[in-house]
């Protein structure tokens, strides 16, 4: 399965330090725009201070990203980050670059943003699915 991560979700499994979220990643095919890292740079110190794995954070760090395909914002045509746009500005703006990747690669949005989820919803998009139904999907699966 293919699927965009959101950044609350990489959050969370840097700041749990939980093996469980390299299983998963290994088992779906995963994508993220690269704003993932200016988010990454400006939540560092709070990711840094709340991890629960501070001897091996750097290893974690690197066996997550292994498992993630990053996409440049030049791989999001101009029409379909409008669309994104329109569809996040009155929910959350700073979702845009996960929505546009979405929708540009035409696979959810692994999300636990329940605005987002809701508003995006509310609007008729669907594409989306949180962690209970992600983790359901990939553990029933071995």
């Amino acid at each position: 399965m293919k699927i965009v991560l959101d950044s609350n979700i990489l959050f969370s499994a840097l700041i749990s330090g939980k093996v469980v979220y390299i299983d998963i990643l290994k088992a779906l095919e995963v994508f993220v725009p690269d704003f993932i890292f200016i988010e990454t740079a400006k939540y560092e110190k709070t990711i840094l201070r709340k991890t629960k794995v501070q001897e091996a954070f750097s290893l974690f760090v690197r066996e997550l990203f292994s498992q993630i395909t990053v996409i440049p914002n030049l791989g999001i045509s101009r029409d379909t980050y409008k669309q994104a746009l329109s569809l996040c500005e009155d929910i959350d703006p700073k979702d845009t670059p996960y929505l546009a990747l979405s929708l540009e690669l035409d696979i959810p949005l692994w999300t636990n943003d329940k605005k987002l989820i809701e508003g995006l919803s509310h609007k008729g998009y669907t594409k989306l699915i949180t962690t209970e139904e992600v983790f359901r999907l990939t553990l029933e699966s071995d």
